[in-house]
């Protein structure tokens, strides 16, 4: 261990970038298909509890790679040092989402990955990337989330709504709905799972490229 090391543990650099690739990454990934193993088979009772958990894990999942994307383009500082800072929050959200937009409507998805100052081993996630057509939406719950945990209420018949709530600092509420029929709860998992993936491909490309 290195003592003087500002990163946790006291970790090196490499050392940190190949733990968060491994674990803060993969983590949301991880639960989110837990999830999905056994919210079809438990009670119905508890499916809003456990959606709001899916939503939580697809929110983490969206600002890990938000905070890849802008420690990769912006590398005034280390790379490690700006992941093992605050997770980004909604403006940053929306500026890897501008990005995608305009790398996607240029037909250049790799101009994404020139951005992020990496090679072509990651094209395909910045092709998968630019073709999702849901990043916008991630706004919502990820207002929704960043104070903190939200309240959580489902309404409505079987399958019911999820609503979330939550109030920011200056105390406006924040409110996501979403439905909760199966095809909505797999796509919240599969979304946690696309964004885990892209920055896995996004981060290991940055790794690889250190490491040669």
């Amino acid at each position: 261990m290195n003592a003087a090391s500002p990163l946790p543990g006291g970790l090196s650099e490499d050392e940190f970038l190949h733990a968060y690739a491994a674990h803060a990454l993969r983590k949301p990934q991880v639960v989110a298909d837990n999830v999905l193993t056994g919210i079809f088979l438990t009670d119905v009772r508890y499916r809003g509890a456990l959606t709001a958990l899916l939503v939580q894990e697809a929110v983490e999942a969206a600002r890990r790679l938000a905070a890849v994307w802008a420690a990769l383009s912006n590398r005034t500082r280390p790379v490690a040092r700006a992941l093992a800072g605050p997770l980004s929050g909604v403006d940053v959200w929306l500026r890897f989402a501008r990005a995608v937009d305009q790398a996607g409507a240029a037909g250049q998805p790799a101009a994404l990955l020139r951005g992020m100052g990496i090679d072509d081993s990651a094209l395909t996630s910045a092709e998968d990337c630019c073709a999702f057509e849901g990043l916008a939406r991630f706004e919502v719950p990820l207002r929704v989330y960043e104070p903190g945990p939200p309240a959580v209420t489902v309404i409505g018949a079987s399958p019911g709504t999820l609503l979330l709530s939550n109030a920011d600092t200056d105390g406006v509420l924040h409110e996501a709905r979403m439905s909760m029929s199966d095809e909505q709860i797999v796509a919240l998992g599969d979304a946690a799972g696309d964004f885990t993936s892209w920055a896995s491909d996004f981060l290991g490309a940055y790794i690889e490229a250190r490491a040669n």
